[in-house]
């Protein structure tokens, strides 16, 4: 009864781990995947419209909902000119800034349909310790990239400027796949033991009792002679 139990248990700890694995490999999958769509600095990398951004400024500090500081994770959505129609004052949206060379996510102030643009504005400086910031230069409402609708993991920007960095991205996303993979071969390959020696076993089983039903087939047939050659002897006498 242990037994069965014990195997039981490994029998569902196995299909746990397999689940697991496959979980991450798909994980990385779709990371490296989004990745390599980027094919240019002012891409976002985005699976099926959803982009992460790790925040490098505590531009948009604050309490609001939407607010955020340095290091954070931002989830943002991907826009089309369908829903940059319908951008709105007071929405945080993302852009490449050619000013400084890095995307800027700061919330609408201004919105000019018929020349094609808007403006945009930190709602605090952190380096001047005061709301008092200023707008940022016009943008062609075409280059707004993403909007941010308020979901972050607080402090995880950080790990995903490591992951976007090449030793970060060899270390946290190709040697973890390594590794599984390595980890699959190796029960795999035992597995394949496992099989092979129940079959080398069962195999030695029937050898051993086919060899004795040949040695008991051969000792009856010798014994059949023996008879015989007594009975022979007993009617020559």
């Amino acid at each position: 009864m242990k037994t069965k139990e014990q195997s039981k248990l490994k029998k569902a700890m196995s299909i746990v781990l397999n689940v697991i694995f496959y979980v991450v490999i798909v994980f990385l999958l779709v990371f490296s995947f989004a990745n390599m769509k980027v094919k240019r600095e002012d891409n976002i990398a985005n699976i099926f419209n959803q982009g992460m951004l790790a925040v490098q400024s505590n531009s948009m500090y604050g309490d609001l909902e939407d607010s955020f500081q340095k290091g954070d994770l931002l989830f943002v959505t991907m826009l089309n000119d369908q829903s940059r129609a319908l951008l709105q004052v007071g929405d945080v949206v993302t852009y490449f800034d050619t000013t400084i060379h890095e995307f800027n996510t700061h919330r609408i102030v201004e919105i000019n349909a018929a020349e094609g643009y808007l403006i945009t504005q930190a709602d605090y400086n952190y380096i001047s310790n005061n709301n008092n910031t200023s707008p940022d230069q016009p943008v062609n409402i075409e280059d707004v990239l993403a909007i941010y609708h308020g979901d972050k993991l607080v402090g995880f920007g950080n790990a995903l400027d490591y992951l976007q960095t090449p030793t970060g991205f060899a270390v946290f996303i190709i040697l973890p796949v390594v590794l599984l993979l390595a980890f699959e071969g190796v029960m795999l390959a035992r597995n394949l033991i496992g099989i092979n020696k129940d079959k080398l076993e069962e195999k030695f089983a029937l050898e051993k009792e086919n060899a004795k039903l040949s040695l008991e087939a051969e000792k009856e047939k010798m014994r059949a002679e023996i008879l015989k050659e007594l009975e022979n002897e007993k009617n020559k006498s």
